[in-house]
């Protein structure tokens, strides 16, 4: 007879590893967008940099097109290499939806 093993999702995780610490704010700062190029990200991402520039005009905002694309390159060696070449002090990942 075959089994179902079943896990109960309400359970709590342990922390091992925080995230990096929040920025004080977006003036002045540099933002890289990181597209998973999936829904929408081409129509949303730019919206979302034309929004953060005119709300902090001295940020600068990196376009996601400066940056490899699609879920697989979010992570990758080449995207972190690319934000640090920029000086990005933070970078917003997805497709912003």
């Amino acid at each position: 007879m075959d089994a179902l093993e079943v896990f109960d999702p309400s359970g709590a995780t342990e922390v091992t590893q925080l995230h990096a610490d929040r920025l004080d704010g977006l003036d002045g700062k540099t933002i890289g967008l990181i597209s998973n190029d999936m829904w929408q990200a081409h129509r949303m991402l730019p919206l979302l940099k034309e929004y953060l520039e005119q709300r902090y005009p001295t940020a600068t905002v990196i376009p996601e097109t400066e940056f490899p694309m699609g879920i697989g390159e979010i992570d990758s060696e080449e995207t972190v290499d690319r934000l640090e070449e920029l000086g990005a002090d933070a970078a917003i990942i997805g497709n912003a939806s």
